[in-house]
């Protein structure tokens, strides 16, 4: 019979609003990890010291580059799906699992902080990626795919660099 059919034609927008409301808050909480993540990285761009300084000053200054980049395209995608982006410092802070790294710092917890943040930035953009794929939007699912291939190179040299 039609019913079904007809139920489904009706139903169909509203589970995909639903699901793109979902993406939409876990791109939001992953916006408020990657800004985390970048304030972070800033201050380890500020605050390094020691012999290989200029080394690890201009890896964490290319890093944050990245980041931000990647902090711009996500508000842009998440704005162009029809949601606010979230844009303040207290929103970030509620919604990342990460926290501010704040003080002097040994160069050892800066270099962690920084893997470890961005192995956080891969698994969340490659999840969100996922999700985004399950409801067909297949714009945010491929800008994620691209943040996370582009993070494994970062993680990578942060990981080679933290062994010497």
């Amino acid at each position: 019979m039609n019913f079904t059919s007809q139920v489904d034609v009706e139903i169909a927008p509203i589970l995909r609003k639903i699901g793109n409301q979902t993406v939409a808050d876990r791109m939001n909480d992953l916006l408020s990890d990657y800004n985390i993540i970048n304030q972070n990285v800033k201050g380890f761009h500020w605050n390094f010291k020691g012999s290989d300084y200029f080394d690890f000053h201009q890896k964490f200054e290319d890093l944050h580059g990245k980041l931000q980049l990647d902090i711009n395209k996500l508000a842009e995608q998440i704005a162009s799906i029809g949601y606010e982006p979230l844009h303040s410092y207290s929103d970030y802070l509620k919604n990342s699992i990460h926290k501010e790294v704040t003080g002097s710092n040994t160069n050892h917890v800066c270099l962690t902080n920084v893997i470890e943040g961005l192995r956080s930035l891969i698994f969340s953009s490659t999840l969100v990626a996922i999700e985004a794929e399950e409801v067909g939007e297949n714009s945010t699912e491929k800008l994620l795919r691209q943040f996370a291939f582009e993070l494994e190179n970062e993680l990578w040299v942060f990981t080679m660099l933290a062994k010497y």
